[in-house]
């Protein structure tokens, strides 16, 4: 399984609300209001299609499969996320928050 870094930017609460059920079954972790770190089993145009039943003609979807070149800073429940569940350590930056 590969993670995604997903970005939604909603012009409705309830897309938020159907977008959010719709990512719940996935193993997720959530960054802030409306991004989250996404276990998913296919590619970013598979995600797409699963997420795209959640989202409407004005809202904004976001998919870029993470890997090791990442750095972090405060994103403690992330890093431990990624950490637990893939070991996807940041490369070269051993010392990232």
């Amino acid at each position: 399984m590969a993670v995604f870094l997903v970005i939604l930017e909603f012009e409705k609460v309830e897309s938020y609300n159907r977008a959010r059920k719709r990512i719940q079954p996935l193993v997720t972790c959530k960054l802030s209001g409306s991004a989250w770190l996404v276990e998913f089993d296919g590619d970013a145009s598979e995600l797409q299609q699963y997420l795209q039943e959640a989202i409407i003609q004005n809202d904004s979807l976001f998919i870029s499969e993470l890997n090791r070149d990442w750095a972090s800073i405060n994103m403690h429940a992330a890093r431990r996320w990624l950490a637990e569940r893939h070991a996807i350590e940041p490369k070269g930056h051993p010392q990232s928050r």
